[in-house]
């Protein structure tokens, strides 16, 4: 299962396929399908210099295609892990002003 989570984990960038995950905040992140980690924009501080990620868990749906199936609270990054913020991220918050 982990070679065919890596292979549309790839595939998925290559394509710049993107899921949206919705965090307990309710801020919307645009994330490449099929990834474990993803680092939140904007939380980068004095408190955490590499900013502020969650674990995203995926599960096939009916068809057998990976869908958020949730995520993990909001933890640190590791100082030793570089992740890349997600290419957009949306505040359900604002989008209902």
């Amino acid at each position: 299962m982990n070679i065919a989570k890596q292979a549309e984990l790839e595939t998925a960038i290559a394509e710049g396929k993107f899921t949206t995950l919705t965090l307990s905040s309710e801020t919307s992140l645009e994330v490449p399908h099929g990834s474990r980690f993803v680092g939140i924009p904007g939380t980068k501080s004095p408190q955490n210099p590499g900013g502020i990620m969650v674990e995203v868990y995926w599960e096939p749906d009916e068809s057998g295609s990976l869908c958020i199936s949730g995520h993990s609270d909001e933890m640190p990054i590791p100082p030793h892990i570089q992740l890349s913020d997600p290419p957009n991220t949306k505040s359900a918050k604002n989008q209902e002003l």
